[in-house]
């Protein structure tokens, strides 16, 4: 977790504004780590940290981004690595095209950042990726906080999940490092 948390810091070197933007199918089990990830930090936006969940539709959320005028903008998506599931790795903006599946997003997300860069230059993008363990389809749909959220404030907040998140165990854990590791850089810069 120390050498994850150094190589973010490293990457953030600079940072005066970040935001952090989950990418991912919730109805596809491991897909949903980003989402599942930004999740758990929403309520920690603020005026130098924006945390947003862009599901499948990262193209939808471009104008907040650049609104925000963000010095860094950290992705979360799966990837697809030859490593063994739950790995971590960070990417760059000329790995994206190869190693992050567009199946489940509207538009290939190297072609989303080409379009937020050509109205933010010296933006500076890289993704935290984590290999899937399984991208299988839920069968049972429940709506994530169902005893908490009603359906119209689930509707009219596009960043809570509609459904549960069901990564699997290995996803899971990584993720969580995640998450502590980002409340540390939020410490930290």
């Amino acid at each position: 977790m120390e050498e994850l948390l150094e190589k973010l810091l490293q990457k953030l070197e600079g940072a005066n504004k970040v935001v952090f933007m989950g990418i991912g199918e919730e109805k596809l089990a491991d897909d949903g780590f980003g989402p599942y990830v930004i999740t758990h930090l929403l309520d920690y936006s603020d005026e130098k940290y924006l945390f947003m969940n862009a599901s499948v539709d990262p193209m939808a959320r471009i104008d907040e981004i650049v609104d925000f005028n963000p010095s860094h903008l950290v992705l979360l998506d799966t990837c697809t690595l030859k490593k063994p599931p739950g790995t971590i790795a960070f990417l760059e903006r000329e790995d994206l095209a190869e190693y992050v599946a567009i199946s489940s997003h509207t538009i290939p997300v190297h072609v989303v950042v080409d379009l937020i860069l050509e109205q933010i230059p010296g933006l500076k993008i890289f993704m935290i990726g984590v290999v899937p363990e399984s991208l299988k389809g839920i069968t049972e749909f429940k709506f994530y906080k169902e005893e908490t959220y009603s359906l119209e404030e689930r509707s009219e907040n596009i960043d809570l999940p509609f459904f549960n998140l069901n990564l699997t165990d290995t996803v899971k854990k990584s993720a969580d490092e995640i998450i502590k590791i980002i409340k540390q850089v939020m410490l930290t810069i």
